[in-house]
């Protein structure tokens, strides 16, 4: 269930939207948000954290808990029926939201939280917690009762659990992840007489080397409706957009780290080595399937949408981990993730703790459901090691593809935040992206101006902001 859409993605192009709740807001709300910035950067008090609305969790007989999940969420009586056969006095109402795009199922979500109608149980893209957590309306699990909910951290990947903590609470359980590997066209490398690239200068060479032999093929695509995989890639190298200082954001969205991204896809772009089509777009996808694209640098959910999009190329395939930015030193970022949020509104919040580590722990929750239906790589420790991921991959000529992947995952920054604006953030970026890729500025402008703009963004919302 990643952020882009681990299960089936959507063929259309991902159309930008504005965050819920942009513009002028009243003092008050302006304050609360400053308060909250305030919590995020230091140990939450019990005032910002409280669980929900005072519930005793007395109940008579069964009770029903709302989840909410974005779509597709494919077979999911699978999942469902095993959990009523484990739980039959509390019963899920499954709701599942219709929307393509990155950002906009986080923006139904939020404008959801602003209007009351939150759901008890919700499982969304994890870069977009913080941007919850300031709406006050998430629940801090270390606040439910007899819940133990921090004790449960040995159970994940660290750098994951690190994700679901803002400040000194705990406000979700990680569910998968998206760390980076290059997913790559064996016979087309094999034809041109292509080095697999091991750093990201090598990744230039072949790239230009390939569309140089045949102008018809390209090593890989620049997207023009996508800023996360760009994120995804400055992560691995190193940047760090959002940090906590004091009762601050430190915002460097255009940081050392992140503009050696973009020159070195610039210089890509500018000697027309890339592609830039919309990614799951149907030209994208068809381009895959005939082998005009050679390559996907991708998260760890991609073996499941390249299967569908790519057919016609199985067995051709092989997985190898990303290209490193620093040779010798193994490093990825995580594009997608996703985590499951109880939300504050709950009245039973036990039982909507006991549903999200259902979620995220039940072993055969992930043997009978997430690995098998919705190709995620689980970020819980016992599940990385389910037979379902050990098995040679015939897509992939035979290779156990999650041998690379679980090798990648272990390589991930622990210290990454997506920061409080995240939908903002995802937004903006991806509008100049997109600017740059049609020749109307550089990628590093792209992002100098995006700085610029989730800057004062953040500043008219009531959240103190330190900038480079």
């Amino acid at each position: 269930m990643s952020n882009h859409t681990s299960e089936t993605p959507s063929k259309s192009a991902r159309e930008p939207l504005a965050p819920a709740g942009r513009g002028k807001r009243p003092a008050a709300k302006r304050r609360h948000l400053a308060a909250v910035a305030l919590t995020m950067a230091t140990a939450l008090t019990a005032a910002a954290c409280g669980s929900s609305g005072g519930s005793t969790d007395a109940t008579k007989g069964p009770v029903t808990l709302t989840f909410w999940v974005k779509s597709p969420f494919p077979d999911s009586k699978v999942l469902l029926d095993l959990w009523n056969k484990q739980h039959p006095d509390i019963h899920i109402k499954l709701d599942v939201v219709s929307a393509s795009g990155n950002t906009i199922p986080q923006a139904k979500l939020l404008l959801d939280v602003k209007a009351g109608r939150e759901p008890d149980v919700a499982t969304f893209d994890t870069e977009y917690l913080p941007q919850f957590v300031t709406t006050g309306s998430v629940l801090n699990l270390n606040t439910v009762s007899g819940g133990n909910a921090s004790s449960l951290g040995s159970n994940f990947e660290s750098w994951a659990w690190s994700t679901v903590h803002v400040g000194d609470g705990l406000y979700g359980l990680p569910i998968d992840a998206g760390p980076l590997n290059l997913y790559y066209r064996k016979d087309i490398f094999a034809k041109y007489h292509l080095k697999v690239p091991t750093t990201m200068a090598e990744y230039v060479q072949v790239a230009e080397t390939l569309h140089k032999k045949d102008p018809s093929v390209y090593l890989a695509d620049f997207p023009t409706n996508d800023a996360s995989v760009f994120t995804a890639m400055s992560w691995a190298n190193g940047a760090k957009p959002f940090q906590v200082k004091g009762n601050s954001w430190v915002v460097d969205i255009a940081g050392k780290e992140s503009l050696t991204v973009a020159n070195t896809m610039q210089k890509l772009l500018d000697d027309k080595a890339v592609l830039t089509l919309p990614h799951f777009s149907s030209e994208w996808s068809q381009d895959y399937n005939t082998g005009k694209i050679a390559s996907w640098m991708s998260a760890a959910w991609a073996p499941g949408p390249l299967k569908s999009f790519a057919p016609k190329t199985a067995g051709k395939w092989a997985v190898a981990p990303m290209p490193q930015w620093t040779p010798g030193v193994a490093s990825s970022g995580s594009w997608g993730g996703s985590s499951a949020v109880v939300f504050k509104k709950t009245k039973y919040p036990k039982q909507a703790l006991e549903f999200a580590k259902f979620l995220t722990t039940n072993q055969q929750a992930w043997s009978d459901y997430w690995i098998p239906k919705i190709t995620i790589y689980p970020t819980n420790i016992k599940a990385q090691k389910s037979a379902a991921l050990s098995k040679p991959d015939s897509f992939f000529g035979g290779q156990k593809i999650y041998d690379t992947i679980s090798a990648s995952n272990h390589t991930v920054a622990h210290d990454f935040n997506y920061g409080p604006v995240a939908n903002e953030w995802f937004t903006t970026e991806q509008n100049y992206l997109s600017q740059a890729v049609n020749g109307k500025m550089t990628l590093a402008e792209a992002l100098q101006q995006t700085q610029k703009s989730v800057v004062a963004y953040m500043r008219k919302q009531g959240l103190s902001v330190e900038a480079p």
